[in-house]
């Protein structure tokens, strides 16, 4: 009892500073008793007005969930089901690594998921904080964008985006690509034809960005980290500046080789892109990145290190780096909502006065 009470204290709390005036918040946790006939999670604080769904795909399908929703998917030990979306909502996961950053969260659980569909009526919705895993299906793992103007923001990847054919932006921001074969795909048909406007900005990218003959409209202030001694990277693009290519030995090959767009970026490897502006090479990126910190977290630049040079914008340059606070990485891939990372009470109710809770929480840009 006083466990469940602590959560719904934090997830409450934080509910009541992130809701809009009109737009509700619905909160979903696989662990909830929710059936739609009799119960209503009750066990995690439902009512039948203000249910918590079990699934994600309960509460796509629930009459009362609007266009213009949030979805607040809470942590959990189990694996969500796949997910189809066909409404316009914002879906807000706990985020990841939670057991590794300080400050992110008042528990250890993150929302993993195998993988999440943008179909017909989602339009401009967003994903954000989510663990796409790979569970065991070829087809887990990645984020299927079937309408215009998703937004994948601040999510884990365990593959990546793919994309349906003749689409119109789509936004991949400040997320963590795991290691696998590329970041973005096609849907595998012959006469694919590739979105336009695809935004690649601020991500940490374990994983190729291999885009042959087709354009990203923007690739700035990512880390790439794939593998070593590999073309990693190879699209078109018109805008390619404050990235910092981590990997020894990775090579490029950005607008066909000619290297335009190319500008203020750090490299591993003394080949790549010489001569264009404001490029550095670092032979020792230990000497560039903290070390002996955390999975992201190893991805922040050292304080006074002799290449933490400005970028094209007089930011740092990688996935910490731009103008804009809320451009930027975040770790653990947080939501921008106040987060509580800390509850605790004696248990013991005080008299005239109940329960003493004290909760410590900080604002996420």
């Amino acid at each position: 009892m006083k466990t469940k009470l602590l959560q719904l204290i934090a997830v409450g709390t934080a509910l009541l500073f992130s809701n809009g005036i009109t737009a509700k918040t619905w909160r979903v946790n696989n662990q909830s008793n929710y059936n739609n006939t009799s119960q209503w999670g009750e066990n995690y604080g439902g009512t039948p007005s203000f249910p918590v769904f079990r699934q994600i795909n309960e509460a796509v399908q629930n009459a009362n969930v609007m266009d213009g929703d949030t979805l607040h998917i809470e942590g959990s030990t189990l694996v969500y089901d796949d997910a189809i979306i066909t409404k316009r909502l914002v879906i807000i996961g706990p985020g990841y690594f939670l057991t590794e950053n300080p400050k992110v969260s008042n528990n250890t659980y993150d929302a993993q998921i195998g993988r999440v569909t943008f179909n017909t009526g989602s339009k401009s919705s967003q994903i954000i904080g989510m663990n796409i895993i790979y569970d065991g299906n070829n087809a887990d793992g990645y984020v299927y964008v079937n309408v215009d103007q998703i937004t994948v923001k601040r999510c884990r990847m365990e593959r990546g985006v793919r994309f349906a054919t003749l689409l119109n932006e789509v936004y991949i921001l400040q997320n963590f690509f795991a290691a696998s074969a590329n970041a973005i795909y096609t849907n595998g048909n012959n006469s694919f034809v590739p979105p336009q406007d695809i935004i690649f900005n601020n991500n940490i990218c374990l994983s190729k960005l291999i885009w042959v003959g087709w354009n990203i409209v923007e690739c700035n202030n990512n880390v790439f980290d794939g593998p070593p001694n590999q073309l990693n990277l190879e699209f078109n693009t018109g805008s390619f500046q404050n990235n910092i290519l981590k990997s020894a030995g990775m090579t490029a090959n950005i607008n066909g080789g000619t290297n335009n767009n190319v500008q203020y970026n750090t490299v591993s490897n003394s080949g790549v892109f010489n001569g264009t502006t404001g490029n550095i090479w670092e032979p020792n990126m230990t000497a560039l990145f903290m070390t002996n910190n955390t999975t992201d977290g190893n991805y922040q630049l050292q304080a006074g290190a002799s290449s933490n040079v400005p970028g094209s914008d007089g930011s740092e340059r990688g996935a910490f780096g731009g103008t804009a606070q809320t451009n930027r990485y975040r770790l653990s891939g947080l939501g921008a909502i106040p987060v509580i990372y800390t509850v605790s009470t004696t248990g013991v109710a005080e008299p005239n006065t109940g329960l003493l809770v004290n909760i410590k929480a900080r604002t996420v840009n």
